[in-house]
């Protein structure tokens, strides 16, 4: 069963990156020049060009090696009942797809139909001009977006965003009953839980997502948020999920920095099968036909430090992902700090509520955190009391309380100084003193 499995997996997976480089062939030829539809696709295209489909390892492979340290650049196609044997050992470093899982799937239609026709949507419309900001979502009234995605005629792909939910996707049976993997969630029990989705804020909606795209749409490589772990659940359509897994953080900053990227692992993702994405792992997802997906994103307690480096490489690199700053992420990164000392200051014999990691990380972790919260806790537009214009630095993801900055002068400015504000600085300064006269 298991080689029958691996199989028709390379099978498959030779057939749908083909059919991959077909569809995005045909938009380039069709697509008018300038747009994100010929752009984007030719940078995707020339990722293609360097990757190579693999042949899976089995779980029987990896269960059977002393150490998994080496094995980040494979990737495990398995059963359910297999995969929960690999995590039953250790959270894996590799990307894992698993199936076909037992669980019923949804459709594009009745997804469609139960989004609130009057509500608004945010989007990618691949047809606009690349030369413009096109990165920044297009947002329209449901009714007429969904329009624009039924039209059969329409050459330009469009990935929708923000389609989110009344309660959290379902976890697949290997994770669901894995309290590691819950700490986000602990970490927020003690304040009023959200009614619903569609009120809460940042960290609790985009940890829970669906991605509904047209063909031929595509992601440019990014991580995730904060780079968390990602399982993504294919519930119809053809998606083959271009990965880089294995690189780390300096491989990813160096690819920032300029490097290419080579030999990327496409992964064909079947209807009814769930892909495992690592922490930490640069993707650029394709889009065969429409294709509607549920997913998660999830950090396990163990892996406390590397999130709050990636969050620190994304505050210094925005670009380095493709989503915008979960801003809750302060709030509970202390939350769950608090958490791991007050543990670590139990007897050694006591249970500990979570796996944490290695005690000799927890100082590297409170000194990341420390500089998390160093931004200005301004509140309003004015800079006369903002630190970082007092310091002439540029304010970033940090300041304001996690709030957004979209009136932040001292955020907009082009150069990363105060120089902006040096005369309502001094002006200031000049006013305390007489006051104080």
């Amino acid at each position: 069963m298991t080689e029958q499995l691996i199989t028709e997996y390379e099978r498959k997976a030779k057939e749908y990156y083909d059919k991959a480089i077909a569809v995005l062939n045909k938009k380039q030829k069709v697509s008018s020049a300038n747009t994100r539809t010929r752009e984007d696709t030719a940078i995707i295209l020339d990722l293609l060009d360097s990757s190579m489909v693999q042949k899976p390892l089995t779980a029987e492979q990896v269960l059977n090696t002393d150490t998994w340290n080496g094995l980040e650049k494979d990737f495990v196609v398995c059963s359910e009942h297999d995969a929960g044997r690999i995590f039953d050992r250790q959270v894996p470093r590799f990307p894992i797809l698993v199936g076909p899982l037992t669980r019923t799937t949804g459709s594009i239609k009745g997804f469609l139909n139960a989004i609130d026709p009057e509500a608004n949507i945010d989007f990618h419309d691949f047809g606009l001009d690349a030369s413009a900001d096109v990165h920044i979502p297009r947002t329209e009234k449901a009714s007429d977006a969904i329009k624009m995605f039924e039209d059969e005629n329409r050459i330009d792909p469009l990935n929708f965003l923000d389609l989110h939910i009344l309660k959290d996707n379902p976890l697949p049976s290997f994770l669901r009953q894995r309290k590691d993997f819950k700490i986000l969630e602990f970490s927020h029990a003690g304040k009023r839980k959200r009614t619903s989705q569609r009120n809460a804020a940042d960290l609790d909606r985009w940890t829970s997502f669906q991605l509904l795209a047209s063909e031929g749409a595509v992601h440019l490589p990014h991580i995730d948020h904060h780079g968390m772990n990602t399982v993504v659940f294919n519930e119809e359509g053809h998606k083959l999920w271009l990965m880089w897994p294995g690189l780390g953080l300096d491989g990813i900053k160096k690819w920032r920095l300029g490097e290419p990227l080579q030999g990327g692992l496409p992964v064909y993702v079947p209807p009814g099968y769930v892909l495992w994405q690592p922490l930490g792992t640069l993707h650029a997802p394709i889009t065969i036909t429409k294709c509607l997906m549920r997913g998660r994103m999830l950090l396990h307690s163990s892996q406390l430090l590397d999130i709050l480096q990636y969050t620190e490489a994304e505050i210094k690199d925005p670009d380095i992902t493709n989503e915008t700053f979960c801003r809750q992420i302060h709030e509970r990164m202390k939350g769950i700090l608090n958490l791991w000392k007050k543990e670590s200051d139990l007897p050694e014999l006591c249970q500990k509520t979570f796996k944490w990691p290695p005690s000799e990380t927890q100082k590297e972790c409170e000194k990341i955190y420390k500089w998390l919260e160093s931004g200005c806790k301004c509140t309003t537009r004015t800079c006369e009391n903002c630190i970082c214009a007092h310091n002439e630095t540029k304010c970033d993801q940090r300041c304001r309380h996690g709030l957004v900055a979209t009136n932040c002068r001292n955020l907009k400015c082009e150069t990363p100084r105060g120089d902006d504000f040096s005369g309502i600085l001094k002006a200031k300064e000049k006013k305390g003193k007489s006051r104080s006269r």
